[in-house]
């Protein structure tokens, strides 16, 4: 069963997701995400290896914002990448 971030969102959503994370997170934060999930991208791990490798250069993201914003943060930008 496929988590629901998974589901490729409409553009328009994705895009208003992204500017709220931004808002929430910090647009520098998010594009640091961003770029670390675009790094594995096309790395043959699984998905769980591919969150863990993000979570621990988030690190010192993680510790102001929080995680769950941060794996809410990850999921946007693996949509993001999705719909291209």
């Amino acid at each position: 069963m496929a988590r629901p971030m998974e589901i490729v969102m409409k553009p328009f959503l994705l895009a208003a997701l992204q500017t709220l994370l931004k808002a929430l997170i910090g647009a520098l934060n998010y594009e640091q995400i961003k770029m670390a999930v675009e790094s594995l991208e096309s790395r043959d791990l699984s998905g769980e290896e591919k969150r863990t490798i993000v979570l621990n250069e988030a690190a010192s993201v993680i510790e102001v914002v929080g995680k769950a914003l941060v794996n809410l943060a990850i999921e946007a930008a693996v949509n993001s990448l999705r719909s291209k």
